[in-house]
């Protein structure tokens, strides 16, 4: 896993994307549990999550009870990242990001924090428009060393097929092949949102 940085250590503030992933993996309480930090959603994410309600989605459902509980905190966009914000959410469409993935990095650049965001198009506008903003996936979130020290190999490849299956989570090119041992040859290929290409026979990882 050395392609997974140390990053784990920081505050996280994620999109609605990561958390459709991770409650999809159906171990996200258990997962946020073991972070060194409480991690944030921005309020305008939760609300796209909140509108998927009426199109039968439970992602809202399930963090309703992560935030009553306390594992999650929704944070109000504040006043000094309001600027960054709207210079991502208007303008040209290949300069511009949804308001969920918008809200996620200026409250991240804001807060000195990490942004966890798995769309590409956002990742590559911050790199060049935030070049020191940390910015990590939820596959690379799932694979860092924290999260494997609590879960067993059979139970994480359970976690990222759930993932891959229901939410069809993305995972970065750097990350394929550690993501595609933990699914076995079999799972891999009835995942859609993985690239042809790596759906093939490979080593088996070790049971623990």
């Amino acid at each position: 896993m050395g392609s997974v940085r140390s990053w784990t250590s920081g505050v996280l503030v994620a999109d609605a994307s990561f958390w459709i992933n991770l409650v999809a993996g159906g171990r996200a309480a258990d997962i946020i549990r073991i972070l060194p930090h409480r991690p944030q959603i921005p309020r305008i994410a939760l609300d796209e999550l909140e509108r998927g309600r009426e199109k039968g989605r439970q992602t809202a459902v399930a963090m309703s009870d992560l935030i009553t509980s306390g594992l999650v905190a929704v944070v109000d966009l504040p006043e000094a990242a309001e600027e960054t914000y709207l210079s991502l959410v208007a303008g040209p469409a290949t300069e511009t990001l949804d308001d969920g993935e918008a809200a996620t990095l200026a409250l991240a650049l804001i807060a000195g924090a990490v942004a966890i965001i798995d769309d590409r198009k956002a990742k590559n506008l911050a790199g060049r428009r935030f070049p020191a903003l940390p910015i990590v996936s939820t596959a690379e979130l799932l694979l860092s060393e924290v999260v494997r020290s609590v879960l067993s190999t059979k139970e994480l490849g359970n976690v990222l097929y759930a993932a891959l299956r229901d939410a069809r989570m993305r995972v970065p090119d750097d990350l394929l092949e550690a993501v595609c041992l933990y699914l076995g040859t079999e799972r891999a290929a009835h995942c859609p949102s993985l690239p042809a290409r790596v759906r093939q026979p490979r080593g088996k990882m070790p049971e623990r």
